[in-house]
């Protein structure tokens, strides 16, 4: 059954607290081509995409006033400072004035018919980025077929409230399942391979929908990290094995970073304290007084190149990072590409239970990719305190010649 996508142009104050909206200004619908994909909790949206081929204007009283057919399909102009498309025909002339130019994407509506309903779901426009806009579902239901698309939009909205109002908030859009945990697949890379191509690689990738089911975090597309490490291994006492790291900051202070797990796992407890002023040969008391009883042995210095891709899942709603760093410690080079969940955004209808299954979704998708391209890769949970061990008993090793 075919998907059908509209996208709904208002004012943009409904959404925001405190502003004025008219109470006799226009719904413009616009029912979008090329846009047959499945429904899932985020939509994102190019403004290339914005190609219509029937345009609605109804009242706010759900009276449809227009209903034009375009054919060719039309690129209409969104009113948003980011859409420099010259030729798209432009809303401010067919409501000229304040109107016209206040109108802009604010709600999109999925749909799928059957004889006698329709399933509808409503996102609200979360996002607006020059990469394009995002739409964050705020709820879903089946309706009688024919019913009016002005009433569902009225009907999200006021039972959606909560949501539509909070993705017009981007400091309250996300929520974190498993706080406090690490959730973490690893591909150790088995060829001299640049972290930096293979990740610009994956961001072109995203960007052309090439990994199927996962959109850019728009924004936040691509993060470049490079630092220095001194790192204990930390052996007891129970519940507290694992590593505590101290990365070096660019003021002069440390963030200190703890993870315990008891072997190479999915899932790894990880904390950290930031800001923290030290001398290096205090390094060791500090972990004492952290972790009362500790046995702890220092390891190999590291420094650390990561270029981040950052990924959302369309269907589930769930952020993750496809990392690819380059580690070198003791003479060693360590190449990884990591797949970590990172945050969800508080869509309608997401839930935790589709963080690993959708984690390992795009683990497979990576692995394709990395095959296409002649990228040999194991895919485990190998750490970098395994790494630092193996690189300290190879200087061990070397220092006994």
């Amino acid at each position: 059954m075919s998907v059908k996508r509209w996208l709904v142009l208002d004012e943009i104050g409904p959404g925001f607290k405190g502003l004025r909206v008219s109470e006799s200004r226009p719904l413009v619908a616009v029912r979008l081509v090329n846009a047959d994909r499945p429904v899932g909790t985020t939509e994102w949206l190019t403004y290339d995409e914005v190609v219509g081929d029937r345009f609605q204007v109804w009242d706010r009283s759900g009276g449809l006033t227009r209903d034009e057919v375009w054919e060719p399909a039309q690129p209409l102009h969104t009113q948003l400072p980011f859409d420099r498309r010259s030729e798209a025909r432009a809303l401010a002339g067919e409501f000229p004035g304040a109107t016209g130019r206040g109108l802009v994407p604010v709600l999109l509506v999925a749909e799928r018919a059957h004889d006698a309903h329709v399933e509808r779901a409503v996102y609200g426009c979360s996002r607006i980025r020059q990469s394009g806009m995002l739409f964050s579902r705020i709820w879903t239901g089946e309706q009688l077929a024919g019913h009016a698309l002005v009433d569902t939009v009225s009907q999200a909205c006021a039972e959606g409230r909560n949501l539509h109002e909070r993705f017009s908030d981007e400091s309250a859009q996300s929520q974190q399942f498993e706080d406090g945990v690490e959730i973490e697949l690893k591909f150790t890379l088995l060829d001299e391979v640049s972290p930096w191509v293979l990740a610009s690689d994956l961001a072109a990738a995203v960007q052309c929908r090439d990994l199927d089911g996962f959109l850019p975090d728009l924004g936040n597309e691509l993060q470049r990290w490079s630092y220095e490490q001194d790192t204990f291994e930390v052996a007891g006492p129970a519940g507290k094995s694992g590593y505590v790291a101290f990365m070096h900051y660019y003021d002069g202070t440390y963030i200190v970073k703890y993870k315990f797990f008891e072997q190479d796992t999915l899932r790894r407890i990880e904390k950290f304290d930031e800001g923290v002023v030290l001398e290096p040969e205090q390094f060791a008391d500090y972990v004492r007084s952290k972790i009362p009883g500790a046995e702890i042995r220092a390891l190999p210095h590291l420094t650390r190149a990561r270029f981040d891709v950052n990924v959302e899942s369309a269907l589930t709603g769930h952020f993750f990072g496809l990392e690819v760093d380059e580690v070198r410690a003791g003479g060693r080079v360590l190449r990884q590409l990591e797949i970590e969940y990172h945050k969800s955004r508080a869509c309608h209808g997401v839930t935790a239970d589709t963080v690993e299954p959708e984690l390992f979704r795009l683990s497979k998708e990576a692995e394709r990719l990395l095959g296409t391209w002649g990228v040999r890769a194991d895919l485990g949970y190998l750490s970098k305190l395994s790494f630092l061990k193996e690189a300290a008993a190879a200087d061990t090793a070397s220092a006994g010649r």
